[in-house]
């Protein structure tokens, strides 16, 4: 009997076994095919489990609580009326056709509060998830009081995405997605938690975002906004492509580390403070102004490979720093007067590039040692 034929008669038992009551056994595991680095087909298991609840397309209209294993195999609405409870230690499962054809939209309110010891995870139903296997969770038009905690969202096209909502998240993690969380027209407040393995790890537009200790890893981009009002304090950046970039936006970075990324904080036409950053070893820049307003101050600049801070003109003002050991400890790109007085240069002074006389560097006066941990600013 060919393996064609045993398929055929295998789901011939699965459609009698749902027509007459039997219960829903665990789910055969079966191969499908995913890209391998050639473009040649590679063969994917996935996962057994015994789904307590099942969905195709749906529209919930009421309260509804989810528990122990939710398979979604289509499109999944909470409907503006409706709160959609998810319990501590609840797996969500994604399948569909195509990546769009499974996803939870939420239009009403989410409250999905896991714990330390029995996170909720949302992936996909393979055994082992990759970037797009399902589309993710999208609350859209929801300014309720949306609430996740401890959770654990792997292998989306976009993980979490906000659209003109309000959302609170505690200990949320997002890896191996396209793009980890996206939040556009959405008010956010983030504690803990963060992306990690993913093309882009957060994405903000048109947003405020109160983010405290975020910790953003191995992502191609890490931090990504446009227009934006960002707040970050104590995060921690590492080992991603580009670790904080900026366009248009109000932001104010304080404390953490910015540390072993190809490139650091990328800030233009942006207004604000970087105030008690470790920004080191990153093996571009440290520190990027372009067009921006920008209070340096407090921070250890260290072990950069190209420039520590590179700027393209002399719209924002560096103080109060320790500033040593990069390729270039100030790189002025451009042609207008760069301030960057009261800096600790190392032993050595001061490496500064100043576009062959075009844009001079101001790095007088000079502190003797280190500025104090905790100044902080102070001028």
């Amino acid at each position: 009997m060919n393996r064609y034929r045993i398929h055929f008669l295998t789901g011939l038992l699965l459609v009698g076994a749902l027509c007459f009551g039997a219960p829903v056994l665990a789910a055969t595991p079966t191969t499908a095919a995913a890209p391998g680095e050639a473009g040649a087909a590679q063969p994917r298991t996935e996962a057994e489990f015994i789904p307590t609840f099942r969905y195709g397309d749906r529209v919930l209209t009421e309260d509804t609580v989810w528990k122990g294993v939710v398979l979604v195999e289509g499109a999944v609405t909470i409907a503006p009326q409706a709160t959609l409870t998810i319990e501590p230690g609840t797996v969500l499962r994604f399948r569909g056709k195509e990546p769009s054809g499974a996803a939870l939209v939420v239009q009403g309110r989410l409250a999905a509060a896991g714990t330390k010891e029995s996170p909720i995870v949302f992936t996909s139903s393979f055994a082992v998830s990759a970037a797009g296997d399902w589309q993710g969770v999208m609350l859209l038009g929801s300014e309720k009081r949306n609430v996740l905690e401890n959770c654990h969202i792997d292998g989306a096209q976009t993980g979490l995405e906000a659209i003109f909502s309000n959302l609170t998240l505690k200990s949320v993690r997002a890896e191996r997605s396209k793009t980890g969380m996206r939040f556009q027209d959405a008010l956010v407040v983030m504690e803990g938690g963060g992306t990690s393995d993913c093309d882009t790890g957060l994405n903000l537009s048109e947003s405020e975002a109160t983010l405290r200790n975020l910790n953003l890893i191995g992502n191609r981009k890490g931090l990504v906004a446009q227009r934006s009002s960002i707040y970050t304090q104590e995060g921690s950046l590492s080992m991603n492509g580009s670790a904080f970039s900026c366009d248009s936006c109000r932001v104010r970075l304080q404390g953490g580390a910015v540390s072993d990324n190809a490139r650091g904080i990328t800030l233009y036409e942006s207004e604000g403070a970087v105030t008690g950053v470790q920004v080191a070893r990153n093996s571009d820049y440290g520190i990027s102004l372009t067009a921006s307003r920008i209070r340096v101050t407090g921070n250890q600049v260290t072990g950069n490979g190209n420039s520590g801070l590179l700027v393209f003109d002399g719209s924002s003002v560096a103080w109060d720093n320790a500033i040593h050991d990069n390729g270039y400890d100030l790189y002025n790109a451009g042609k207008e007067e760069f301030r960057a007085p009261g800096n600790w240069w190392g032993a050595a002074g001061p490496k500064i590039y100043d576009n062959g006389g075009a844009g001079k560097v101001i790095s007088t006066p000079r502190l003797t040692a280190p500025p104090e941990a905790g100044s902080k600013g102070k001028p």
